[in-house]
């Protein structure tokens, strides 16, 4: 019988016990990293800033290269703020492309400028054609320059167009993901 008592005492002591309230999830912030992203973009030029601030004159954070895979957590403008390996950042969204402009970008396996060479005027006094090899690294940057034929006669006409060569950009050339190094033969004519 006492058995009997205490249980009944702990049960009804028991139900009296109240239950804590439930915490609201929408009134918890989310931190910016935790966020989860919107759409996968990919890099479409050679190198993207990465910005602090969704201005080209704030805080440069970092930078991807072409085709990295970046998480999108949000668009104001022409900015997309982006998920970076430290936190949150902003970068152009002019800068990015779709899963399908990636991969009909890879299928192209000619070199590309992204910054093309400045134009030399050769003031009328030339005629002929200049030929280069430009060595290209895997960023796209010109590392050397061979002038291979200059049928104008005019060296200085032909060191003038290997140094605009040497400004020159290329878009990186991919092979099976990998980048790799070209040599590109660059004509011009007077």
């Amino acid at each position: 019988m006492k058995r009997t008592i205490v249980a009944a005492i702990l049960v009804a002591s028991l139900g009296c016990v109240r239950k804590p309230a439930p915490v609201a999830t929408e009134t918890m912030p989310v931190a910016p990293e935790n966020r989860p992203a919107i759409a996968i973009e990919y890099v479409g030029v050679p190198k993207m800033a990465v910005y602090r601030q969704p201005a080209l004159d704030a805080e440069q954070i970092g930078v991807y290269q072409i085709s990295e895979a970046i998480s999108i957590l949000g668009r104001r403008g022409d900015w997309c703020e982006i998920r970076t390996y430290s936190g949150t950042g902003w970068v152009k969204a002019g800068d990015l492309i779709t899963a399908a402009q990636k991969a009909e970008v890879e299928k192209i396996d000619t070199p590309r400028f992204f910054v093309q060479p400045e134009l030399i005027e050769a003031g009328g006094r030339a005629r002929g054609e200049i030929v280069f090899h430009a060595k290209v690294n895997t960023d796209g940057e010109v590392i050397n320059v061979d002038t291979v034929q200059n049928t104008t006669g005019n060296i200085k006409l032909a060191e003038a167009n290997a140094d605009a060569l040497r400004k020159a950009r290329f878009f990186p050339m991919v092979d099976k993901g990998q980048r790799k190094t070209f040599v590109y033969e660059h004509k011009v004519y007077y």
